[in-house]
């Protein structure tokens, strides 16, 4: 009877821990933050499982438990990167005054963001629109993040004297900044981008 008890006993403990919910052994936004530099760094198609997984420290199972796949990952990376982006942006745009002002804030904050990485990354948005030209899923991932920061543009320059064109201005100052991120990738010169930007400015007097 006690060894009945004993097996009984084992297999209500045995159950009970297989339906307890998983306790993850690792801080999930740390090991996103680390596929992101890792996707970053190398793109998506040279990053294989096994980089991913010993640059976040994790095994195989809790990387599948947790991300799904390295594409489910990627893109997770991609919205992340998008959002701590964005709220950089919302950080300038709030300053109140000229527009002026403040794209000349943001070409230089960006400026010397890419420039700072010694990596040579530049921008992981514009990375991934090279790398991933032909990804319907990425395409159109791009092309509404396009789309969003083009309209931030034309609501920061409603009611200026560049108002009725805001659309023309804002895909100008898209294709500059773009631009920023590009070839700060191989030129590291801050007095070449210094001028560019001036010049740039120059187009809305």
């Amino acid at each position: 009877m006690l060894i009945l008890y004993q097996s009984v006993k084992y297999f209500e403990i045995f159950f009970y821990f297989c339906d307890m919910p998983r306790v993850k052994l690792f801080d999930e936004t740390q090991a996103l933050g680390q596929a992101l530099d890792l996707f970053w760094e190398k793109g998506y198609e040279a990053t294989s499982l096994g980089d991913l997984t010993k640059k976040m420290g994790i095994g195989k199972g809790s990387f599948y438990d947790t991300f799904g796949s390295k594409r489910k990952l990627f893109d997770k990376c991609l919205s992340t990167y998008q959002a701590s982006s964005f709220e950089v942006l919302e950080g300038i745009f709030s300053r109140k005054g000229d527009p002026l002002d403040t794209i000349k804030a943001l070409f230089d904050l960006h400026t010397n963001m890419m420039l700072k990485d010694t990596g040579s990354r530049g921008c992981f948005i514009a990375n991934s629109t090279t790398e991933l030209a032909d990804d319907e899923k990425v395409q159109a991932f791009l092309e509404e993040h396009n789309q969003v920061m083009r309209a931030k543009f034309v609501k920061l320059l409603a009611g200026s004297l560049w108002a009725d064109q805001s659309e023309v201005y804002a895909d100008l100052i898209l294709t500059h900044f773009t631009g920023i991120s590009v070839m700060s990738k191989f030129i590291k010169d801050p007095e070449r981008f210094r001028q560019a930007n001036e010049v740039f400015l120059k187009v809305f007097e």
